[in-house]
């Protein structure tokens, strides 16, 4: 991956940069306050890398109910994935190296990211997702690493500290909707 394309990754996902670190560190306090070890939060951002999946799955696991029953409740709450999939089918059809990371690193904030930015001149479309996508989730570890780290430290209140992943979904679709508004009134200022 080029500088070039890394700076211009950089600076187009500042926004998903302050929403997940900000949940990363909630996620992190979250499961070091349910009694987990501290290294599972950045493992479960590595392996997992779906943060509201995340959550649910340490309210399920702490609850004590079973593993099918945690399996198919993230089934059904990720399922949403395969139609985000699908306005990606084309933009990732000339991605052959990184297609199963692309698939495997599609979250809310990087199909929003993914699918109302353009591709850079003088980038390679696969190396603009690719950073795009690594980056957020590089984001999401280190906050939940941060969180984690802190909660294993000090001892933290954590009521209401699950629905900041809610209000930062929140706070993208109204990104979303507010540039939706502009384009259709053909780049004009669109105000709420």
């Amino acid at each position: 991956m080029n500088i070039h394309c890394l700076k211009i990754a950089l600076r187009t996902t500042i926004p998903v940069f302050m929403g997940y670190i900000s949940c990363g560190i909630a996620f992190g306090l979250v499961t070091v306050n349910a009694g987990y070890p501290w290294w599972l939060s950045p493992i479960m951002g590595i392996i997992m890398f779906a943060g509201a999946g995340q959550f649910l799955a340490i309210q399920l696991f702490a609850t004590g109910i079973p593993v099918m029953a945690i399996l198919i409740t993230e089934l059904l709450l990720n399922i949403r994935h395969i139609v985000y999939g699908l306005p990606l089918i084309n933009q990732f059809n000339g991605c052959k190296r990184s297609r199963p990371y692309l698939i495997f690193a599609l979250t809310d904030e990087t199909f929003s990211i993914l699918t109302t930015t353009e591709v850079p001149l003088g980038v390679k479309a696969e190396e603009y997702y690719f950073a795009v996508s690594l980056l957020d989730q590089i984001y999401w570890v280190t906050g939940s690493l941060i969180g984690a780290l802190a909660g294993a430290m000090i001892r933290i209140d954590m009521t209401g500290v699950d629905f900041a992943l809610t209000a930062l979904f929140a706070v993208l679709t109204i990104d979303q909707i507010k540039k939706l508004a502009k384009k259709r009134k053909g780049g004009e200022n669109a105000s709420f």
